[in-house]
């Protein structure tokens, strides 16, 4: 029968906020050679010391999946630069795409909550044809609107990049089901909606929308607008206010339920999705990290999948495109983070900040905030003799990245939140 550990209640004077866990012990037991860090650092920091060894065939494909992004970063970058000033592509918050000869640029923010579409300016004569422009905008619109998880994955050159190094590394990569899933599907009552639903929705949405130049980064009335400037124009296009509170709703069953499955608090979860990804289901970063919990696929993704199916495995990130599968995937992480490699410290309160601090840095990064050096198994005595709040406190002040530290207040304010709810 499993442990139930219960973490005692207290409040945070520092943050005012509730930092209350329950969880149940893990009924399964720990798998060895977890890499537990966010980056390739070339050290694993729940294994003793190791100096000048030889990268793991996990550190090898973590390098060749990373360089096969850079190269194709780069590359992207490069054209993108022909048409535009700010060579911009995807992140964790922003999904970023452009039409097939540049003209266009959209962007999803999922932490701003709005929709920005760039065209060159369009003349009449020598006045802005805004009618026009408009025209072309709501076409760009629709394409957002319209386009499902699978043929934004498709569309990206990057990630077309990234799918020929799976293909390189010799691996076959687990398929996703997300498929026609539309990646703002929360702004339709059906989950295949029709090219009149699109249509209708795109028109309504443009009634918010407001113009900003491209240099300016501030919105203008369109009257204001000056003539012939020759500048490329934005439109900022807000998204309903209820949107984000809708894909917590889509989501939390999902959460709920992986919870459960491996002893984890929901809250925790959807604040960390929240905080990872602001419910992006295409966010990527440059590790290259994917999907909403922003899976490092041959680290996290790796042992993930040791937790989940008793046998190492790539990840494609196509697969953790899938909303279902990253969320799935990143509970296995956090129990084998939580409940076998960090199971050293004592506490379930302090073990809980640790996991959040180590998510986002990993953990022998984490530790310099204790020790001052990049070494778990020399932190691990100095947390046990601290209280929850002592330790909270370092990661606040002293852990070594700024990033960090913002990471563990963000994460913990939105648990609160999520838990009131």
């Amino acid at each position: 029968m499993s442990a139930v550990v219960q973490v005692n209640n207290g409040v945070i004077r520092k943050l005012t906020l509730v930092a209350v866990m329950v969880l149940t012990a893990s009924n399964g037991s720990a798998n060895g050679g977890w890499v537990i860090e966010r980056d390739d650092r070339g050290d694993s920091p729940l294994l003793k010391e190791r100096k000048s060894i030889a990268m793991t065939p996990e550190q090898q494909e973590q390098q060749q999946l990373a360089t096969a992004y850079q190269k194709a970063l780069h590359e992207e970058q490069e054209r993108i630069r022909e048409h535009w000033s700010s060579p911009e592509v995807s992140s964790p918050q922003r999904w970023v795409s452009y039409a097939e000869d540049y003209s266009s640029k959209r962007v999803v923010d999922f932490e701003r909550n709005h929709i920005e579409i760039s065209v060159d300016s369009i003349f009449k004569g020598s006045r802005l044809d805004f009618s026009a422009m408009s025209g072309k905008v709501t076409g760009q619109l629709e394409w957002v609107l319209g386009t499902s998880i699978e043929q934004a994955v498709s569309q990206d050159p990057i990630q077309k990049a990234i799918t020929e190094a799976y293909a390189s590394l010799g691996q076959a990569p687990k398929p996703s089901d997300a498929g026609a899933e539309l990646v703002l599907k929360e702004l339709f009552t059906s989950a295949r909606p029709s090219a009149v639903d699109i249509r209708n929705t795109a028109a309504t949405l443009m009634r918010k929308s407001s113009i900003r130049y491209q240099a300016l980064n501030a919105s203008l009335d369109l009257a204001a607008v000056a003539v012939n400037t020759g500048k490329k124009l934005t439109y900022v296009i807000p998204l309903p206010d209820n949107r984000i509170r809708k894909k917590v709703v889509e989501y939390r069953p999902e959460v709920s339920k992986n919870a459960q499955r491996f002893s984890l608090s929901a809250d925790v979860m959807m604040a960390i999705i929240h905080t990872e990804s602001h419910f992006n289901p295409l966010a990527r970063s440059h590790i290259p990290a994917f999907g909403l919990m922003q899976i490092v696929p041959s680290t996290a993704g790796r042992d993930a999948t040791r937790k989940l199916y008793k046998k190492s495995s790539l990840l494609s990130a196509q697969y953790l495109y899938n909303p279902k599968k990253n969320i799935e995937v990143g509970a296995a992480y956090l129990n084998v983070l939580y409940y076998d490699y960090l199971n050293e410290i004592k506490n379930p309160e302090s073990r809980l900040y640790y996991t959040i601090a180590a998510y986002n840095a990993g953990a022998s990064s984490v530790a310099r905030a204790f020790v001052g050096k990049p070494s778990f198994q020399a932190a691990v005595g100095t947390i046990n003799k601290m209280t929850p709040e002592q330790v909270l406190e370092r990661l606040l002040t002293k852990a070594p990245r700024k990033e960090t530290r913002l990471y563990v207040e963000k994460v913990l304010k939105r648990r609160a939140y999520y838990a009131s709810l």
